[in-house]
Order: structure tokens, then sequence, then C-alpha cells
């Protein structure tokens, strides 16, 4: 399963007082080492959140703290043409989100990274 998969970057949000964790399968992984845009279909991303907390034996130190969710991205460019050719999931406890917030997706990735295949997220080396 994706807990498996390979790191592409932490990242922290400070409006949601988030730090993240993405993760790429093997497809994602070789287009970003490649550098290769648009990113091949099977690619799939992963977005681990939990709640900013601080280290018990580290004061200045931030640590995942209570897990938010869990996002995913599917690259399949027929099969998901109206949005970027990517598929978007939000699961929250275990179980999937409601339209609502699975609406909040693509218009958010559409407005902000059209010249990165729709992606936030930047390889960390």
């Amino acid at each position: 399963g994706y807990r498996n998969w390979q790191v592409v970057a932490p990242s922290q949000r400070d409006d949601k007082d988030e730090i993240r964790l993405i993760l790429g399968n093997d497809i994602a992984m070789k287009a970003y080492r490649a550098k290769t845009l648009p990113f091949p279909d099977g690619s799939i991303l992963a977005k681990l959140a939990w709640k900013r907390a601080k280290s018990a034996e580290f004061d200045n130190t931030f640590v995942p703290g209570e897990p938010q969710r869990i996002e995913f991205m599917v690259k399949n460019a027929k099969k998901y043409a109206a949005t970027g050719g990517w598929g978007f999931g939000r699961f929250v406890n275990g179980k999937p989100a409601d339209e609502k917030q699975h609406g909040t997706c693509w218009p958010c990735h559409e407005a902000n990274v059209k010249g990165h295949d729709w992606v936030f997220t930047r390889y960390a080396p």
C-alpha cells in the first residue's frame, strides 16, 4: 500500500496548522526524478496530513500530532480529462469525504499549478 511508497517531499501549511508528507508510487517517483511532465498515467500521489504538535523531547520542534486526513491524486488522462487528467480522493478517519469536500480539490489545483501538471509538490531530492 501507500505506506511503502517513497517520499516526494514534506510540507507544512501554517493556516491549517498541519505537517504533511507527500508520497509517490513507483510511476510518479520515476517521473519526478526524470523531471517528466505531464506525469504518466498510473502515477499516484498520497498526502498524509497531521495537526502540528510540539515535541515533548525538544522544545523548538514540531512533530506530527493527530491525523487529519489522507488525500490521493490518480493520473488517468482519459478517465479524468475534465480535471486535468487527475482523479482526487480524500479520506477522513478512514472514510471517504463527502462530495462537497471532494469538490474543493480541483478548483485549487486548477487555479494555482497549471504549469506543473496540476501538482503542487516538487520533488525534494
